[in-house]
Parts: C-alpha cells; structure tokens; sequence
C-alpha cells in the first residue's frame, strides 16, 4: 500500500505498537551487527556474497543437515521447495488451521490444494489422528507447523510421512535451536524452514532459510529462487521461477546474530520461568507447557475470554497479541467445516510479551496486571 493510501486499520496498529510500554517484542541488535553492515558497505556488494554462504554454513550445521540455502523468507522458501518436490495443482497438502498464513498461502502459490486439519490441544500441532482425518486420495504432503516454537509429535509425524508414501514439509520458522528426541527440530522433513522476522529468535529483518539432506531438492529450490536460472550469471530459463533472494545486508546482520544465539535461547527460557511463577496460582490463568528441549517463540497462556484480557492489556500499555485466526475461516479460504480445538484455542489464546531481554520488573507488571484483572471478576 503506497504512502499517500494508508488503511485506517494500519494507522491504528502502529499507533498502538508505538504507544506499548511493554512491547509484544524487541529484537536484540548492536555493535556487532554494525560492524558486519559496515564492513558489506564498504565492499560495495550488497546482493548475496560471503556473509549469505557463511549464513547458510552456520544454520546447517547447527540444524543437522547437509545443505542449506537462504531466501528473502520462510514463505519464499516453502514454496520454492514444494514447487521442487513437483507438488501441481490437483495435489493436496495437510495443514493445520491454528498456523500462520503463510502456511497454506505458500501451498496455493506453489500450485498445489491446502486441506485444513485440526491441531491436538497439548501440543498445538498436528498429530497422525488429525492428519488421518484429513487424508484422502489426493494427499501428496503433509505441512506440518512446530508452532511457537514447539516440535510435537514430529517424529510420530515423520514416520507415518514415511509409511504412506507422503512429503513432509517441516515449517519449524519459530522453532529455531529447539530439539525433539535428541535431533534438532529443523533436522525433520523433506525439508525444512526457518524464519529471520523481527521476533525470531535470530532476526535478519525479514528472511528465511530453507534445510535438507536431498542435492536434488537442493538445486531444484535454488532454480525457482534465482528467477528459474540455476544461478545468476547464467541465462537460460529453466523454470517460471521467481526472485526470492535475500540481500548481503540482512545475511551480514543474521551472522551476527548467530554469535549470540546462545545468549537469546536462555534469555526465552528464562523469560518463560519468570512468568511461569508470576503466573502461578491465578485459576483463569493456563501457562502453555512447552517440552523439554524447546525455545518457545511466544510465552503463551490461555484463559476464558482472550479478546477481553487482551482488549484490558492493550489498554494499559502492554504488547499483547492474539493467537493465530484460525486459517480456514479467513475470507480468501472460507471452508464451512468446523475444528472445534483450534476454534478453542484462538478464543482462548493471548501471546504476552517475551523478548529475552525482558526484565523481571516488566513480568512482574504484566502478570500483577492479569492477577489484578481476575480479581475484579474479569473485568478492567
């Protein structure tokens, strides 16, 4: 939208994130990213060079795979790697409902058909029941969403991918250095993606990455995202490709990043202890119990009436969101079939602040204001 027709609902959302005492979220950025921009200015390249391959390096080996490629986004991603896998119209993929829209967008823009799941309620995620309800002849890929970070049953998942024959593109964007049975997240699936928004855990901005052990997958996906050439430079056409590259700039911040992303993943999980015992003892009140070995994405709590809590909060000042709209009700979708878990789950749900440097007075506020909020009989 050009800057002489801005929406009156964008106008509003910026003027409420601009006026949050406790922001939703914050991205931790400073010297050495500075440093790194600096040094890709002063080389006058700006488009994909060291720092992106360097970038690419460090997320495969920490993610246990043998290759990697960095796009402009994880929706870019996907879809350059389920147009690989030769997924085309007619072809279903499993989704949830309860995820992100880039989840069955990215389905629909690489040809292929979203069919909507619903999600188990411990973990938020799809389970092998779920998928199962959903299957039919034409299922050719299960999208399976780590969502907020949490894994789920993705090794259950990934066996029965296997058992009938099915892709599994693994979106684990939020899911960044978690674990599921000793392996990490990231390492599930035909292939994986990972995202560098703003409130990741490691940010570039914008960018994404996709991961995979297949060559073949590999160069396919790089085809489709250097215009349907198998890399700049050349310039036969092999594909209806698309420009899905990421800058050096963003990859430059991403390798800074990537330095501290030990000190992000204890700064979430000691964001969620804190608000685990500030929480405690408020009956309205249900902390998400993320699993062992997980960096959650969002500190998440379920109670009666989210848009009410959230309506209170906001007014005060704190950077509270909703969970996901449920997919399958959004208009460019409009399925009439009801998924009464992920239903349960958007009314119910509310993201609270967690950026890993939030400060223990700022968790002590947010929770005495929810606290305060119940004593009142839910009412502000």
């Amino acid at each position: 939208m050009g800057a002489n027709a801005k929406s009156s609902s964008y106008e509003a959302y910026m003027s409420r994130v601009g006026s949050e005492k406790i922001p939703c979220y914050e991205p931790l950025v400073g010297k050495e990213e500075l440093e790194l921009l600096s040094d890709v200015i002063s080389r006058n390249w700006l488009s994909e060079g060291k720092y992106a391959r360097q970038f690419e390096g460090q997320l495969a080996k920490l993610c246990q795979r043998k290759y990697s490629l960095a796009f402009n986004n994880a929706t870019a991603a996907m879809i350059a790697g389920m147009k690989a896998l030769g997924l085309h119209e007619g072809d279903e993929v499993i989704v949830p409902s309860f995820t992100h829209p880039a989840d069955p967008n990215a389905i629909s823009n690489a040809g292929a058909t979203p069919v909507f799941a619903d999600v188990d309620e411990k973990t938020l995620c799809l389970s092998t029941e779920t998928i199962a309800a959903a299957k039919t002849s034409k299922t050719k890929a299960i999208l399976y969403v780590a969502l907020y970070g949490n894994p789920g049953p993705i090794a259950e998942v990934a066996d029965y991918a296997k058992k009938h024959g099915l892709f599994l593109v693994n979106d684990c964007a939020a899911a960044l250095g978690s674990s599921s049975n000793g392996r990490q997240v990231a390492s599930y699936g035909d292939f994986a993606v990972l995202s560098f928004f703003a409130d990741k855990t490691i940010t570039t901005g914008e960018g994404g990455m996709l991961l995979t052990d297949n060559e073949g997958l590999l160069a396919e996906s790089n085809i489709y995202k250097h215009d349907g050439r198998k890399e700049r430079g050349v310039d036969v056409i092999e594909r209806r490709g698309f420009n899905f590259r990421i800058t050096e700039l963003q990859a430059a911040v991403g390798v800074a990043q990537f330095g501290k992303l030990e000190i992000f993943i204890r700064g979430k999980r000691e964001v969620l202890a804190a608000y685990e015992g500030r929480l405690r003892g408020i009956p309205e009140v249900s902390l998400f119990k993320f699993g062992s070995g997980v960096v959650p994405h969002r500190v998440l709590i379920f109670v009666p009436d989210a848009a009410a809590l959230i309506s209170h909060l906001v007014n005060l000042g704190v950077g509270v969101r909703t969970t996901f709209m449920p997919m399958h009700s959004q208009p460019c979708y409009g399925i009439k079939k009801g998924f009464p878990v992920t239903e349960k789950l958007y009314r119910a749900g509310v993201c609270l602040p967690s950026a890993p440097a939030l400060s223990e007075k700022s968790i002590g506020l947010v929770c005495g204001l929810i606290r305060d909020f119940y004593a009142k009989g839910g009412k502000g």
